[in-house]
């Protein structure tokens, strides 16, 4: 066991913000940025458990540890870039944990996901870490207790590109804003929400259905319906630098929105073919925007000797 680490990778969501937490599809894809998990000799340097760490290794049966956790690729700098590294660490510490026991990626889902929302003290859609367990691109959904999750590839040349929006962002705040609205103007969020779904519904069937065009309008319609849900929150769910390269994307005949609950951190764009992209990153650059350097997809959780 002291030979082999487990890596897991961060996640992007390319649609379905907001609009999961009411049942309709998202779309997230795994990134090449990843925690990594190790054990550690006993002693008084060894790391306290986090909170992800502690329930982990509770979910999965496993007596205290100290382990090693390298979170380090997630951030740029002292940036954190919003890739979930909780996801990712809950759900390499349950493989760790399970090594060489379990290789069933929805058991590892499911114990990953309850020792995620107890940690976090409350249970978000589980998208985070469901990317973190599959890897690739999947399509998600939960409704009603009941959680579908399927690998998806998305339609033929559509590249990514990433930037960082320049300011960290907290999605539980952005969450609490948004559930707020829902109690004092619940017309308005509902309204909200009906139009991210709808959104959300239409990404992930050109995804199914390989379409390209359909996938840039879905998605350019997500990010004006993630201000809309902002403005009437109160709360600037696409900043400035989201805005700006969505103006840009839709120049070289792609689209971009905020990559997560917004107010910062990832921005994502969606274009066709090398050409457009490549002039993308370059306008993008020329106007300030931080181009980051994520591959996705991304492979997902797996054992590496070290």
């Amino acid at each position: 066991m002291s030979a082999q680490f487990v890596v897991a990778p961060g996640k992007a969501i390319l649609a379905g913000e907001y609009a999961v937490l009411h049942g309709a599809p998202a779309v997230a894809v795994a990134v090449d940025r990843y925690v990594k998990v190790a054990p550690h000799d006993s002693g008084p340097d060894a790391p306290a458990p986090t909170p992800f760490v502690a329930a982990a290794l509770r979910h999965a049966g496993h007596a205290p540890a100290p382990l090693h956790v390298d979170s380090s690729s997630l951030y740029e700098g002292d940036m954190k870039l919003g890739l979930c590294s909780s996801a990712a660490v809950t759900a390499a510490v349950v493989v760790w944990a399970k090594l060489d026991k379990i290789r069933d990626k929805r058991v590892i889902f499911d114990l990953a996901d309850e020792a995620h929302a107890e940690a976090q003290g409350a249970r978000g859609s589980g998208i985070d870490v469901a990317v973190s367990v599959y890897g690739g691109t999947i399509r998600f959904a939960r409704k009603n207790g009941a959680v579908d999750v399927r690998s998806v590839d998305l339609p033929d040349n559509v590249r990514l590109t990433f930037i960082w929006a320049g300011q960290q962002a907290s999605t539980p705040a952005m969450i609490r804003s948004v559930k707020a609205l829902a109690e004092s103007a619940p017309s308005r969020h509902e309204a909200a929400i009906g139009r991210l779904m709808s959104q959300a519904h239409a990404f992930a069937t050109a995804v199914d259905a390989n379409d390209p065009a359909a996938l840039i309008r879905a998605a350019d319609a997500y990010g004006v319906a993630m201000a809309a849900l902002g403005e009437a929150a109160g709360v600037e769910i696409v900043t400035r630098p989201h805005s700006l390269f969505a103006a840009l994307a839709r120049r070289h005949g792609g689209a971009a929105k905020p990559s997560g609950a917004g107010g910062g951190d990832l921005g994502v764009a969606f274009t066709v073919g090398s050409e457009a992209t490549a002039a993308l990153r370059d306008d993008a650059r020329a106007a300030g925007l931080t181009v980051l350097s994520l591959g996705a997809p991304a492979p997902g959780l797996r054992l590496e000797n070290a």
